[in-house]
């Protein structure tokens, strides 16, 4: 009984360090938005997918001994995290330029960045998600999948934000 509660705030412990980083991690990245050029980083989202696909996860568990397995899914990991951080990043740049649609005169661009907005907070809290799911898989590879679906949302982030007119965004 002990032992689960020890285990339990240990694990409470790491899951507050964790939100407490990313929330430094999300602070200190809006700060250096306003320095950026506004460009998003390339993500080449086959590429991720790939990365998070249940199936292509289920061939390599079948196929691989249990120690390789584990050495190849931290390998994926490492690669899919830095594909989170880039959406990340880019879901905090779409952030800012939905907020500055919101400000246009025109009222359907206004609607049209306010559903940017929520959208890229949703977008941005995915990708919290999928890094706290991402370091629970880091240390139980073989226990837990990767299996995160924000290549979708991030996708029709970027094309909301493609379609609002030049001049609303700047």
């Amino acid at each position: 009984m002990i032992l689960t509660i020890i285990v339990a705030l240990f694990i409470t412990l790491l899951v507050s360090l964790f939100l407490i980083w990313q929330a430094w991690e999300r602070f200190a990245s809006h700060g250096a938005i306003g320095k950026q050029t506004g460009e998003l980083t390339p993500v080449d989202l086959e590429a991720f997918e790939n990365l998070t696909d249940p199936e292509e996860e289920y061939f390599l568990r079948t196929n691989l001994s249990p120690a390789e397995f584990r050495r190849v899914q931290r390998g994926r990991i490492r690669a899919a995290r830095l594909y989170v951080a880039a959406l990340s990043q880019n879901a905090a740049i779409l952030l800012v330029v939905g907020k500055n649609a919101c400000s246009s005169s025109d009222s359907e661009i206004a609607a049209a960045g306010q559903e940017l907005v929520q959208r890229a907070n949703h977008l941005t809290n995915s990708c919290l998600l999928a890094r706290l799911r991402m370091e629970a898989a880091f240390v139980l590879p073989a226990q837990l999948s990767l299996s995160g679906k924000i290549a979708n949302q991030y996708m029709l982030v970027t094309y909301m934000a493609a379609n609002l007119p030049r001049s609303a965004v700047a």
